[in-house]
């Protein structure tokens, strides 16, 4: 029933009472005023929402707001399913790396490459992956986080694709640059996803879960890579990632939450700071990761360097004229931000060289297998995952400063024992 009705007849009632408590033989009394009823404004239309039940009639009902956007819990089928497909990206980007790794040494084999070429194979996956971060997440948020993720997991799955059917090393480095494409995709509309989707303890608990997958990843990409490449070939560990990755971006399209409508406003996209950006990135990368193979003295680095430092300035200042800046410079005002930023950039840039030079380590100067390098990783790797998920839990009784320090201290300390490792003989 309307409301109208519903008040109409409340006023009635009341009328009514009064009438029947009053004595003929007493003066007429003043009319009875109906008391104040609050009526919130309301939309009447008949596009189906959320309904409050009148508390006088079950018939009627009150047509509420329209959320602005979907939210789930950690428990709920769909909420565990798009867990699985944003912590899945994780997963599968650390398997990339990890898995990639145990396979250099077959590959420097088949091909005939030297040491110096070799790490190409892992540098042009980080260089498009770390260099297009900035471009996915303004991308996510232009054309929806939903579009973007399954996008990337369908771009992964065709050049991963690539890279196991690739016939020369020139190819397969290729074809490592445009994959990391995919996985630069992924990261920020996952994060987005699980940030926007879950509230409370159950985001706190997804963002854990998400971080936890990345180690998990880090040790299956160990066991697949290795023993994969021991058995059947370093080809075959792409063949098998390309349907993982292609199933998690099918059941993305179905499960994920939808995009903001046509009619929300969208930030303009802002093309000449993604160049800037994107560019000034992917040089200051090969610099840092090349340095060390042309030296750090060469014109040729030198003047990378200087071209890189230019383009990132030139984006810097460009960011405090466009009105839907790619990045906002106020996010450098928020208190930590800086600090946090410096903390991600040493702790993950430690954490790939480290692996990438123990995997060789381990097989060109060891002489071990692909599969027993991977046995040697797996307690390395149970134990990130265990950390991460106990930190999620930690986060909730104590302040995160404390877990972050430890982590940092931890990072340090962690690669000491490898460099103290000494061997008796080489086999270089």
């Amino acid at each position: 029933m309307a409301l109208p009705d519903w008040i109409s007849r409340l006023r009635g009632q009341q009328s009514s009472h009064s009438e029947k408590n009053s004595d003929p033989r007493d003066q007429p009394s003043r009319p009875t005023e109906a008391p104040a009823v609050a009526v919130p404004k309301l939309s009447l239309s008949n596009t189906p929402s959320n309904e409050l039940v009148s508390p006088t009639d079950t018939e009627g009902s009150i047509a509420l707001e329209k959320l602005p956007q979907e939210f789930g819990c950690l428990k709920s089928w769909r909420g565990s399913l798009i867990l699985l497909v944003t912590s899945g990206s994780q997963f599968l980007d650390n398997v990339f790396m990890t898995s990639s790794n145990m396979a250099l040494a077959s590959i420097q084999e088949e091909f005939k490459v030297s040491n110096t070429d070799l790490q190409w194979m892992v540098s042009a996956y980080t260089l498009s992956f770390g260099g297009l971060l900035l471009l996915a997440g303004s991308l996510s948020d232009r054309f929806g986080r939903k579009k973007i993720l399954c996008l990337g997991l369908f771009w992964l799955s065709l050049w991963t694709l690539a890279v196991g059917l690739g016939q020369s090393f020139i190819q397969l480095t290729v074809f490592r640059g445009i994959q990391g494409i995919g996985a630069a995709m992924t990261v920020p509309s996952a994060i987005g996803i699980i940030s926007s989707y879950f509230t409370g303890v159950d985001r706190t608990r997804g963002l854990s879960i998400y971080a936890a997958s990345g180690t998990l990843g880090f040790c299956a990409g160990l066991i697949l890579g290795g023993f994969l490449t021991s058995s059947l070939g370093w080809r075959y560990i792409f063949y098998l990632i390309v349907i993982i990755t292609g199933s998690l971006g099918t059941l993305g399209m179905i499960v994920l939450p939808k995009d903001p409508g046509a009619d929300e406003k969208k930030p303009k996209m802002d093309y000449l700071g993604a160049f800037l950006s994107t560019a000034g990135l992917i040089l200051l990368q090969f610099v840092l990761s090349s340095g060390g193979v042309y030296g750090w003295g060469s014109p040729f680095i030198i003047v990378l360097l200087v071209l890189s430092v230019a383009l990132l300035v030139s984006f810097t200042l460009l960011e405090k004229y466009v009105s839907d800046p790619l990045m906002p410079l106020s996010l450098w005002k928020i208190r930590n931000f800086a600090g946090l930023w410096i903390a991600g950039f040493t702790c993950y840039g430690s954490y790939q060289n480290v692996i990438y030079y123990i995997v060789l380590m381990a097989q060109k100067v060891d002489g071990l297998s692909a599969g027993d390098t991977a046995i040697r990783f797996l307690p390395m790797g149970a134990i990130g995952f265990i950390a991460s998920m106990g930190t999620g839990k930690i986060l909730e009784y104590t302040n995160g400063k404390y877990c972050l320090i430890a982590g940092l201290v931890l990072t340090v300390l962690a690669p000491v024992p490898s460099a103290l490792t000494v061997t008796s003989s080489t086999n270089l």
